[in-house]
């Protein structure tokens, strides 16, 4: 069986009865919305980083995944949002604001971007997303005036609102689980519908998708203007969350833990950016716990494991062990 045909076996979705999903579904956002009002505050910092990352992933599998692009470089959008909130909330402007602002500057600015940069395949792709992601943090020192160069900005936003009763540590979980809910609904409609089909097409054969009537530069530049506004959302998040933005937060590190977010969590699987988002954030944290001076060689080794185990991503490991359980 050839990789691709593997891929698509490996990701075929698990039906469940209507009754079985919704009660799933149910029982999800019940535990979500329940989950920081019991938990301290290091513990909801956490699970908001996850859902950060989660977001900048679900843009980032739009791309990779379904259209079959590899971009490492969507660091430098996700810089380009958290910069955005910070400079906008410096200059007055309420929290929530900067979350559209950002997105649709991302999207004008993957927009152009992508223009050239997607009449490259592979490598080359991967090369030239590369250098903006090594790009962008460099701009940001060079231009100290604005962005306060190697010091960094801290922010001071998303206080919780009084009237809600919550920490500011639980008011922005919700934040962020608001946004990664809008986010996955966007994503499925996206990855499901006719435009997922259209992607799926260019990823698999962009000469018959060609043939077919579809017009794939065009196509893959709007998909990668789409993903860059999805990074850029989850860096004003990103921002309200950890309340500090440093260049040295958006190198090549962080590109490179997305491009593992996805892969891990299985690509062209929308909930896979989710679990993802989990093993991003608490892969490291946990493996430093066993080892602080061995914890990169661990996080590659539970990478390598995790490869594996589970080749097509932890999504197809569930989908496999459920295909299981009901023989």
């Amino acid at each position: 069986m050839s990789p691709l045909r593997a891929l698509r076996a490996e990701q075929r979705p698990l039906r469940l009865p209507p009754h079985v999903r919704l009660a799933a579904v149910v029982a999800l956002v019940a535990l979500a919305a329940a989950l920081p009002l019991s938990q301290p505050t290091y513990v909801n910092f956490d699970l908001s980083m996850a859902m950060v990352y989660a977001v900048a992933g679900l843009g980032l599998n739009l791309l990779t995944g379904n259209t079959g692009q590899l971009s490492l470089g969507h660091s430098a959008f996700f810089a380009v949002g958290s910069y955005t909130a910070a400079l906008m909330i410096g200059g007055g402007a309420h929290y929530l604001l900067t979350i559209p602002v950002a997105g649709v500057a991302s999207f004008a600015l993957g927009f152009v971007i992508g223009l050239p940069a997607l009449r490259l395949r592979g490598l080359q792709l991967a090369l030239v997303t590369l250098a903006l992601a090594l790009t962008v943090p460099a701009i940001v020192k060079r231009l100290d005036r604005f962005t306060h160069g190697f010091e960094g900005m801290s922010v001071v936003a998303a206080s919780a609102p009084t009237w809600t009763g919550l920490a500011d540590d639980q008011w922005r979980y919700y934040l962020c689980l608001a946004a990664l809910a809008f986010a996955l609904v966007v994503a499925h409609r996206i990855a499901s519908g006719r435009t997922g089909r259209a992607m799926t097409a260019v990823r698999d054969n962009e000469v018959v998708a060609n043939a077919m009537g579809i017009r794939a530069a065009r196509l893959k530049t709007l998909v990668f203007a789409t993903s860059a506004a999805f990074a850029a959302i989850a860096g004003v998040l990103y921002t309200l969350v950890v309340q500090f933005v440093g260049p040295e937060a958006f190198g090549l590190t962080l590109a490179v833990s997305l491009v593992t977010l996805i892969v891990v969590g299985g690509l062209g699987a929308t909930w896979g950016a989710v679990l993802g988002g989990l093993f991003v954030v608490y892969a490291p944290k946990y493996l430093a716990e066993v080892n602080q001076s061995a914890s990169g060689v661990a996080y590659g080794a539970a990478l390598i494991a995790c490869m594996f185990v589970a080749p097509y991503g932890l999504v197809s490991l569930i989908r496999w062990c459920g295909r299981r359980l009901r023989r």
